[in-house]
């Protein structure tokens, strides 16, 4: 089994996909061994238009191919738009963001199995599942550093007060609005 520091030498990320999406385009960074990024390309929501007739499909694709984790991102994210499915198991992400046996590594996992579509979380509740209910902060640590967005469903995560909470570092609160409608919407059709 390689080690981590012999993955990191070795990894080597492709060039980034640009999918469309009806959040707006969504940007995807992986290597052979995982997912290294998946981000919406606009910096903030100032100018957020949600178009739920859009479809997701690849825009921009440097290369030739696809990898494997990239080609199942696009596929679980087509399934989480197009279909209103969000699959519990995501894509496998590159060991080179995951620091194995952190608390932030434990969030990122547990989230995507303990929070389905159309369910919310309190920061609070989150951090007791990952064994630790006085670490409401570093759960939202791992939130706000999250580089997987919408497959480790940090949108679904909530203060305790049952605002919107900060998205985005509070630069995305309309689209995490959006999305958490959205899924309540797919769960009633």
């Amino acid at each position: 089994m390689k080690s981590k520091d012999h993955h990191q030498a070795s990894c080597t990320q492709t060039d980034p996909i640009i999918i469309s999406s009806p959040i707006g385009d969504i940007e995807i960074h992986s290597c052979q061994t995982g997912l290294h990024l998946v981000k919406q390309c606009d910096a903030n929501d100032k100018y957020f238009s949600p178009n739920e007739r859009c479809m997701v499909k690849v825009k921009l694709l440097s290369g030739e191919k696809m990898t494997t984790p990239a080609e199942e991102c696009v596929q679980w994210l087509k399934a989480y738009f197009n279909d209103g499915i969000a699959h519990q198991d995501i894509p496998k992400l590159c060991p080179t963001i995951l620091s194995e046996g952190s608390f932030r590594c434990q969030v990122w996992r547990t989230l995507p199995k303990a929070v389905p579509l159309g369910k919310t979380i309190t920061y609070l509740q989150l951090a007791t599942l990952c064994g630790s209910p006085q670490a409401c902060r570093a759960t939202g640590s791992a939130m706000s550093n999250n580089p997987i967005s919408l497959l480790i469903p940090c949108h679904r995560v909530l203060p305790s007060n049952g605002a919107v909470g900060n998205y985005s570092h509070g630069k995305k609160n309309a689209i995490k609005a959006w999305l958490l409608d959205f899924e309540q919407r797919c769960l009633s059709k």
